[in-house]
């Protein structure tokens, strides 16, 4: 029921309001009295005066609140508090619009509440009470902003599937738990895709990180460039929620006027959201699902280069265990022909020397005997003549002389001197019984004075031995030079003659030459010999062994 004051003066209405107040039925009273109130503090209002229309809305506020009629007078509240603003008494303001949010309606449209909120917050903002601002502002914006919501919902228009497709993904950052290095790796790779929405968000992403974990200089940092990022492609959403965020980073620090600042930046990039086409936020909503795509595709493109790397990788080893198994092959058989050829040059080396002890020992004792006692009978004997004697005498010296030939080739076939003077006087001394006047040898030695290792000095004594005879049986020269050189790391032997030479690129040629028991003494050594020679020009034998490298 509404009490008309058309006709009345203050008096008659205040009368009125009594007796109804005395009436029997309460509810209705209350409410009959509550509007007579409200519309006597109306008329204090229209002559000005302010403070009476303020205390009659305030006893029609008691009246009236009881029976749930008290959003009845919120437009009057709000009226009066514009009018003190005027008057710039904000005190008074300030409390009509206190009075302005009891009453207001809490449901329904709202908008009677969310401008009072707001007002308030101007208020304050004016006192520079800041904090209270903020707390007010961000009432009235958050209101302000499921209003809108509501509305577009049920308009159904695109702008509200994309806010919704928005929110989910604004759910979806928050709950990540990715770190600080897999986010900053992620921008670096967006940075270099140019994606500049993935960008944005995950630096809106790596402001929450920061914000979460209190560490609020780096969290405005990341949330300001995620708003430079948003501005660039015209992303009011995600602006919105970024100022939104970094007036939260404020107010959390205690700089209550600049979080008010970016609270109206929130509110004003809202209200620039609602005049703005839905063609950008189409084009981001299908740039967020292609580069959901994309982000597919190279997830994809990594399990397959994985993969790939895992095949590579398990060829590389297969192939590297393939080539070591080979590798311990082919060791394996250089070691156990080198172990042959060590047991075949110490067998030969035992025959030498058995036979050479029974030359020495059995034969040439004999033959020392034969002829002592040949000269004993000859001083006994005799003669009948001088030419009988000469016979005699030359039967003497012919076994003299194979005594000698036998001696020699003993020592030949083992060089007792070996390991007691060395290699060069054992050469000297082999070169020196098979010297004649057809041939002139010249030999020159440096390092080996003293004995060395035993294995190496019989086999270079053996090749330099084999070579020598070569050079006597074939190549019919008047010259032979040897070369016999020792240093610290290497051995070489060469051995040169000016005889009739041979076509070293003949295959046939070297079977009857011993060469290739040479080379294979050699090669046991780990040692290389090189052959030079031509027909009418001499031939060249170098052998070279490393000292560093010695037989198994």
């Amino acid at each position: 029921m509404v009490v008309p004051c058309s006709g009345q003066n203050i008096d008659s209405l205040k009368k009125t309001a009594l007796s109804k107040a005395s009436a029997h039925n309460r509810l209705n009273a209350s409410k009959t009295t509550g509007f007579i109130w409200r519309d006597i503090g109306k008329a204090y209002l229209v002559k000005g005066g302010y403070d009476s229309a303020s205390y009659y809305l305030d006893k029609a506020a008691i009246a009236l609140t009881p029976i749930g009629k008290q959003d009845t007078l919120t437009n009057d509240y709000t009226q009066l508090a514009n009018i003190y603003i005027k008057l710039k008494n904000y005190d008074k303001a300030l409390e009509l619009y206190n009075k302005v949010v009891e009453c207001a309606p809490k449901t329904g449209s709202r908008r009677a509440l969310m401008n009072a909120l707001k007002q308030l917050g101007l208020l304050y903002e004016t006192k520079h009470n800041y904090r209270e601002a903020l707390d007010y502002y961000r009432q009235s914006f958050d209101i302000n902003d499921s209003l809108d919501f509501v509305q577009k919902t049920k308009e159904n228009t695109s702008e509200t599937y994309s806010h919704a497709f928005m929110t989910d993904v604004m759910g979806n950052i928050k709950h990540k738990t990715e770190s600080e290095q897999e986010i900053l790796k992620t921008i670096d790779t967006k940075r270099s895709l140019n994606d500049t929405l993935a960008i944005t968000i995950n630096y809106f992403n790596l402001g929450l990180l920061y914000k979460s974990q209190k560490m609020y200089p780096q969290a405005l940092d990341a949330l300001e460039t995620c708003l430079n990022f948003a501005a660039q492609i015209h992303y009011t959403d995600m602006q919105s929620s970024v100022v939104n965020e970094i007036a939260d980073l404020y107010e959390r620090t205690g700089d209550y006027r600049q979080a008010l600042i970016y609270l109206k930046k929130h509110s004003a990039i809202n209200a620039l959201s609602k005049t703005q086409n839905s063609k950008t936020i189409d084009e981001l909503q299908t740039r967020y699902e292609i580069t959901q795509r994309e982000d597919q595709l190279l997830q994809q493109q990594f399990e397959i280069t994985k993969r790939n790397y895992w095949v590579t990788g398990t060829f590389i080893i297969v192939l590297l265990m393939l080539l070591i198994g080979i590798i311990y092959y082919k060791q394996t058989q250089l070691r156990q022909r080198n172990i042959a050829m060590k047991a075949i040059i110490e067998t030969e080396e035992s025959e030498r020397r058995r036979i050479a002890q029974d030359l020495h020992d059995s034969v040439s004792q004999t033959m020392s005997a034969a002829k002592i006692n040949l000269a004993i009978i000859g001083a006994e004997l005799p003669f009948v003549n001088d030419d009988q004697k000469k016979r005699f005498e030359k039967a003497i010296n012919m076994v003299d002389d194979g005594f000698k030939e036998v001696r020699t080739i003993s020592h030949n076939m083992m060089p007792w001197a070996l390991n007691e003077t060395g290699l060069a006087q054992v050469v000297k001394q082999f070169l020196s019984n098979i010297e004649t006047d057809a041939m002139a040898i010249n030999f020159f030695s440096k390092g080996f004075d003293a004995p060395f290792d035993d294995t190496t000095e019989i086999i270079l004594y053996r090749v330099l031995q084999e070579s020598v005879h070569n050079v006597m049986k074939h190549a019919y020269a008047d010259r032979l030079d040897i070369s016999l050189i020792k240093d610290e790391e290497n051995i070489s032997l060469t051995i040169e003659d000016n005889g009739k030479g041979f076509d070293a690129t003949n295959p046939d040629i070297y079977k009857g030459m011993g060469l290739s028991n040479l080379k294979s003494r050699i090669n046991f050594l780990k040692g290389k010999v090189e052959l030079d020679s031509q027909v009418g020009k001499g031939t060249l034998v170098s052998v070279y062994v490393p000292i560093t490298k010695k037989a198994l």
